[in-house]
C-alpha cells in the first residue's frame, strides 16, 4: 500500500467511531430510507449548520428530538422536541428548503399492530435569523387513523419541481396487507389532499418516494416479499391524480421494504443500495426510466446490514455496516462508486461493538473535504447503546478550471467472512422432523390427504395466563461445532462434536460455552433425553440395530439396553414422564407402510422396560405429551391421511382413544394446557392443509389459532411464563410462501398472542431447515438447536443461546 491510498486509509482508521448521545439501541436510527440528517448553509460568515432527528426510544426519558451541529456532527446539541412521548416511537423525514426545514414523522417500531395513534403529521421548523435557531410551527395532521383497526406508518416526504409536498405512507389493513397512501399539499404545507392510492402489498410494507429532476418517482416492497419491486412515475406537469401503472422495478424485492438508501443523482436518475430477501447489499441506477443491472456491494448475509449514502458530484459514498460476530460484533465500512466502478472497502470503525443501522446527508458540496456517516451503536443488538459518527476524509473535487482529482476510497481492510445467525423482528425452527442423520431419510409430513381441517369456533381463552407483555429472543451466544443432543434440568447441554464421532460424548456446565469429554462407550448416540432426576435416555444404535439404554451418571457409563431392533426414536418428545412412570414411543424409516409402533413403559426409573401398547394403524410414532393435572397421556401419530391421528389415554397408555385424525393431525410440537387441551402446531406440507397452531380438546373439538409460515417442530414453555414455538422449512410440499427460505421462532405470553422474534435463512434448498427450541439453562437462556442453517458449521448445524426478554 502505497501515496494517497495508504495514507486515506491511516486517517480513516485514526478517526474511528465517537459517541454523540445516548439512545434504546443500535437500530435507533431507523427507518433507513428516512432522510434524517439535513444540511443548510446559514449564511453570515457562519460554519453549515447540519440537523439530524434522532429517536431516543425512552432512553433518558426522550423520545424524537431535533439536535443541530456546527463542526460536520463530531458534536450534537439539542434543538427541541419534534414528539416527546417516547410511548409512540414516531421517526422523523427532514428536507431542506432554504434554511427552513421541512419534516413529517410517524410510527415506526419493529412490530406493528392496528391503533388509532398511528397518524402522520407534517411540520415546519422555521429558521430564526435574529437567535440562529429553528423554531416549530404547528404540526398538520397529515393522515388520521379513525380507530383501532388499521394504522399509518413510515411516512415518506418529497417537494416536487412545483414545489407540491407530497407525504406517502403504509396504511395496515386489518387482514395484515397494506396500502401505499399518498397525499399531496398545493399551499406550502398548511393543508393536504389525499390521492388515489399508489399500491397494496399483503404484508407490511415499506418503499422511497423522490423527487428527481421534474418527476416523482416512488418504488415499494415489503415485508418477506420474495416479490419482484414495483414502482410508479408521475411527471411534474401532470394533473395531481396521474402516475404510471403499477410496474416491476426489479425482479428481486427489498428486505422488508425499507432497508435502502438512495439519493437523487443530479441529472433526474437516483442512485439506489439495498438489501435484497436474501440479506445481502446491492447498488442499481435508475436513468430516469427504468432501473439497471445491480452490483454486489457486500455479500455477508446479516439481519441488521443496512446502507447510507452520500453523494459529492458524481462520486457516492456507500456505508454500511458488515457482521464479524452476529449481533456482538461489526465492522462500519465505507466503498466508493466512481465511474460506474466500485473501489475496495475501507473499514472505518472495527471496535468489537454491534453496529446498527445508519443515516448520512444526502448530497455535499464539491469543496467537501470529509463525509461522516451516523450508526447506532451497542454492546450488543440487545443493549441500549448511542448515536456515533465516522468519517471518510475526501480530496475535493475540482472546480471546472481545475484537474482530476486523485481516486479516494483507499485499499479495503477486508478480514474474516460473517456468521449468520439469524434476523430480529423476527424467527427460527425447530428438528423434529425432515431429514434423519441416523439413516433414512422422511419428510415426515407424508403425502396430503381430502381430510376437511379444523373447526375455528373460537372456544375459550387459554387457561394458563402467562405473561402480560410481549417476549422477544436475543442472541447471546453462537456455536458451530457442536451438535446439542439435549439439556438437563440442571442446565447441563450435552452434544456431540460436528468432527468428531457420535459415540464420543461431550457435557458443557457453563452454558455451551466450553465442553469436555463424558462417556465414550454409549454407542451412536441419535437421540437422547433427560428426565427430571437427571438420568439419561438415549436412543443409540450399535453394529446396525437400536437400542433404548439409560445413565444415571451424567453420560459417563451407559447400560439397562433394550433393543429396539430397525426401530428409534423421533426425538426429544419421543420420551414423557408421568408421575412415576416413564413412556418411550417408537418411530420408524423402513417402511411407508402401517407398522406395529410400540409404547414402552418403565417403572423403574429406566431399569427395566415393557410393552405397554401396540399400535398397528400409523407408520410413525412422533410425540407424547403428558397431563400432569388428570394424568391422561397424549400422542401423535403419522403420516398418511389414513394413518395419521392424535390419541388420548386414561389409563397410563393401555387403550387410547382418537381425538383428531387425518392428515391434518400431523404434528409433533406442542404442550397439554391446564384444561386439559393440548397446543399442537402442526407439521403438514401439503395444501390445503397449511399449518397451524391447533388447541384440541379432549371431548373432540378442534380450534385453529395460528396460520404459521412452515411446519412446527418445536414447542416449549420460557422462564417467566409464555412460550416459544419453532417453524421449518421444508423442500418438499407446497404450503410455504414462493421463494421463502427461512425457518422461524415464534413467541407469547399467553398461548393466543403470538409474535415472530427471530428468523434464520436455510441453506441447502434440498435438506430440511430446522431451529428447534431445545432447553433452558439455569440463567432463563434458551438453547435453539441448528439443522442447515445459514452461518452455522457442518451441514448448517450447531446451536444458538437466546437471552428471553420482556
Amino acid at each position: 500500500m502505497t501515496g494517497l491510498a495508504g495514507a486515506l486509509l491511516a486517517a480513516v482508521l485514526a478517526a474511528g467511531g465517537t459517541s454523540l448521545v445516548p439512545v434504546s439501541g443500535g437500530n435507533a436510527l431507523t427507518l433507513p430510507a428516512q432522510r434524517h440528517i439535513v444540511r443548510i448553509e446559514t449564511g453570515s460568515g457562519r460554519p453549515p449548520t447540519w440537523l439530524v432527528a434522532i429517536q431516543h426510544g425512552g432512553r433518558d426519558g426522550k423520545g424524537l428530538v431535533l439536535y443541530r451541529s456546527e463542526d460536520a456532527l463530531r458534536t450534537l446539541r439539542r434543538v427541541a422536541d419534534i414528539q416527546s412521548d417516547s410511548t409512540h416511537p414516531d421517526r422523523a423525514e427532514l428536507l431542506a428548503v432554504g434554511r427552513d426545514v421541512a419534516l413529517v414523522y410517524s410510527y415506526e417500531d419493529p412490530k406493528l399492530s392496528p391503533s388509532r395513534r398511528h397518524d402522520v403529521y407534517f411540520q415546519w421548523w422555521r429558521y430564526q435569523a435574529s437567535s440562529d435557531t429553528w423554531a416549530p410551527q404547528p404540526a398538520v395532521r397529515v393522515l388520521d387513523t379513525p380507530d383501532d383497526t388499521t394504522g399509518f406508518s413510515r411516512a415518506l416526504l418529497a417537494r416536487d419541481s412545483k414545489g407540491r409536498f407530497w407525504v406517502q405512507a403504509f396504511r395496515l389493513e386489518p387482514d395484515g396487507s397494506s396500502t401505499a397512501v399518498v397525499t399531496v399539499s398545493t399551499d406550502g404545507g398548511a393543508s393536504f389532499t389525499r390521492q388515489p392510492d399508489l399500491g397494496w402489498v399483503k404484508r407490511r410494507g415499506g418503499g422511497r418516494l423522490m423527487s428527481a429532476g421534474s418527476k416523482l418517482v416512488f418504488f415499494y416492497a415489503m415485508h418477506d416479499g420474495f416479490e419482484p419491486t414495483r414502482m410508479r412515475i408521475r411527471n411534474d406537469s401532470d394533473p395531481l391524480g396521474t402516475w404510471s401503472p403499477v410496474r416491476d422495478a426489479f425482479s428481486d424485492g427489498i428486505y422488508h421494504g425499507a432497508a435502502l438508501s438512495a439519493v437523487e443523482d443530479g441529472k433526474g436518475g437516483i442512485d439506489l443500495v439495498y438489501k435484497d430477501e436474501t440479506e445481502k447489499l446491492y447498488y442499481r441506477h435508475f436513468d430516469g426510466t427504468s432501473f439497471g443491472p445491480r452490483v454486489l456491494v457486500e455479500g455477508t448475509s446479516d439481519w441488521s446490514m443496512q446502507a447510507a449514502t452520500t453523494r459529492i458530484g458524481d462520486t457516492l459514498y456507500v456505508f454500511y455496516n458488515r457482521v464479524l460476530v452476529l449481533n456482538e460484533h461489526y465492522e462500519l465500512r465505507v466503498r466508493v462508486l466512481r465511474n460506474g466502478s466500485f473501489g475496495s472497502a475501507v473499514t472505518l470503525d472495527g471496535d468489537e461493538t454491534f453496529k446498527g443501522y445508519l443515516n448520512a446527508v444526502d448530497v455535499l458540496p464539491a469543496e467537501s473535504t470529509e463525509v461522516p456517516c451516523l450508526f447506532g451503536e451497542a454492546p450488543d443488538a440487545s443493549n441500549w447503546g448511542t448515536v456515533s459518527r465516522v468519517s471518510l476524509s475526501v480530496t475535493p473535487q475540482p472546480t471546472p478550471d481545475g484537474g482530476t482529482p486523485p481516486p479516494d476510497g483507499g485499499t479495503g481492510t477486508d478480514g474474516g467472512t460473517g456468521s449468520d445467525g439469524g434476523t430480529t423482528t423476527d424467527g427460527g425452527t425447530s428438528t423434529d422432523g425432515g431429514t434423519n442423520t441416523d439413516g433414512g431419510t422422511s419428510t415426515d409430513g407424508g403425502t396430503p390427504g381430502t381430510d376437511g381441517g379444523t373447526t375455528t369456533d373460537g372456544g375459550t381463552p387459554l387457561p394458563d395466563g402467562g405473561t402480560s407483555g410481549p417476549i422477544t429472543l436475543e442472541p447471546v451466544y453462537t456455536d458451530t461445532t457442536h451438535e446439542v443432543l439435549t439439556v438437563d434440568g440442571a442446565g447441563t447441554v450435552y452434544a456431540l462434536a460436528l468432527d468428531g464421532s457420535r459415540s464420543s460424548l461431550l457435557a458443557s456446565t457453563d452454558g455451551g460455552r466450553t465442553f469436555t469429554a463424558r462417556g465414550q462407550n454409549g454407542g451412536n448416540l441419535w437421540v437422547m433425553a433427560a428426565m427430571k432426576n437427571g438420568t439419561l435416555l438415549a436412543v443409540a444404535s450399535r453394529n446396525g440395530a437400536y437400542q433404548l439404554q439409560r445413565s444415571t451418571d451424567g453420560g459417563l457409563t451407559w447400560g439397562n439396553a433394550v433393543s429396539l431392533g430397525n426401530y428409534r426414536a423421533f426425538g426429544p418428545h419421543s420420551f414423557a414422564e408421568l408421575g412415576s412412570t416413564w413412556f418411550f414411543l417408537e418411530y420408524q424409516t423402513f417402511t411407508s407402510a402401517n407398522t406395529p409402533i410400540r409404547l414402552w413403559a418403565s417403572t423403574d426409573g429406566g431399569a427395566t422396560w415393557s410393552v405397554r401398547s401396540t399400535l398397528t394403524a400409523h407408520r410413525h410414532g412422533y410425540s407424547l405429551f403428558v397431563d400432569a393435572t388428570t394424568g391422561a397421556l397424549w400422542a401423535t401419530m403419522g403420516s398418511s391421511n389414513a394413518q395419521t391421528a392424535v390419541l388420548r389415554s386414561t389409563d397410563g397408555g393401555r387403550n387410547w382413544t382418537a381425538i383428531y385424525s387425518g392428515y391434518a393431525a400431523n404434528g409433533v410440537a406442542g404442550a397439554v394446557q391446564s384444561d386439559g387441551s393440548l397446543l399442537l402446531g402442526q407439521s403438514t406440507l401439503f395444501a390445503p392443509e397449511y399449518p397451524k397452531l391447533l388447541r384440541l380438546f379432549p371431548s373432540g373439538r378442534v380450534d385453529a389459532l395460528l396460520q404459521l409460515p412452515g411446519p412446527a417442530y418445536s414447542f416449549m414453555p420460557v422462564p417467566g411464563g409464555g412460550w416459544a414455538m419453532g417453524t421449518g422449512w421444508a423442500s418438499a410440499g407446497d404450503v410455504q410462501a414462493s421463494g421463502d427460505i427461512y425457518v422461524r421462532l415464534f413467541t407469547s405470553p399467553d398461548g393466543v398472542t403470538w409474535r415472530e422474534a427471530l428468523r434464520y435463512e436455510r441453506l441447502s434448498s434440498t435438506a430440511f431447515a430446522q431451529a428447534d427450541v431445545w432447553g433452558v439453562l439455569p440463567s432463563g437462556d434458551v438453547v435453539v438447536r441448528m439443522d442447515n442453517v445459514r452461518g452455522f458449521g457442518t451441514s448448517g448445524r450447531g446451536f444458538q443461546v437466546l437471552r428471553v426478554k420482556r
